[in-house]
């Protein structure tokens, strides 16, 4: 259960904007307390100690391999440390490695209330998972509109998208212009809204827009396009 002690918070930032950002929203609390802001570094492993924080959020501007490893350390060495973590969409497989290790993850698109949510949740129930991502996880099509909206052509260029290494290799392959493939791509994101490139492999798993049925195309989509 919540106490009415003062929660002291780390944050670790990618962006010092977002980071100072995130310390005006979190201090205007009065039961949560911005203790400092640092870099995302070796660093952390002697402020730690020496700050005691209740919480650390670890924000990341991009997802790396890296960090999997790195909250699984700061796990190991501080298991009393509360860990939540800001960045972007990551894939499900990604969300299953780290959560043992962490206590909450919020995507950075969602709003400042769910984040303060998010610590308050975490100090409650012990995890948090902010609605929008498990939204976008598990039910990205939700805005994606009728797949008939999609042309044959568009359709051709989606799937070779998926499969290519670049707008060269596409317009080789469907014999078209890189211009013309580009004209396509900003086509198919106006018909099915503003998808990131997880978002469309799986609408494209979902609508067996490839060829010879391949459900999945890809481990990212593994665990719910089946």
């Amino acid at each position: 259960m919540l106490t009415n002690k003062t929660i002291k918070i780390l944050i670790a930032f990618d962006e010092k904007l977002v980071a100072e950002g995130l310390k005006a929203i979190l201090t205007n609390q009065n039961n949560l307390d911005v203790i400092a802001l640092l870099k995302n570094d070796e660093r952390i492993f002697n402020i730690i100690p020496q700050l005691n924080p209740d919480i650390i959020i670890f924000e990341f501007a991009f997802w790396m391999a890296k960090y999997a490893e790195l909250m699984a350390k700061v796990h190991s060495s501080f298991p009393e440390l509360k860990i939540l973590i800001v960045s972007e969409l990551v894939s499900p497989e990604i969300i299953k490695d780290i959560m043992p290790s962490i206590n909450g993850y919020v995507i950075r698109t969602c709003s400042s209330e769910k984040v303060i949510l998010s610590i308050n949740e975490i100090f409650e129930s012990g995890k948090y998972l902010c609605p929008k991502a498990l939204d976008e996880l598990f039910n990205c099509t939700r805005r994606v509109k009728e797949d008939s909206l999609l042309t044959i052509r568009e359709r051709e260029v989606l799937c070779s998208w998926i499969e290519s290494n670049g707008n060269d290799e596409i317009a080789n392959t469907l014999n078209i212009s890189i211009s013309t493939v580009r004209t396509h791509m900003n086509n198919i994101r106006q018909k099915l809204g503003n998808l990131n490139h997880l978002q469309l492999m799986i609408y494209a798993c979902r609508q067996n827009i490839l060829n010879q049925n391949f459900r999945p195309i890809c481990p990212n989509c593994r665990s719910f396009c089946n």
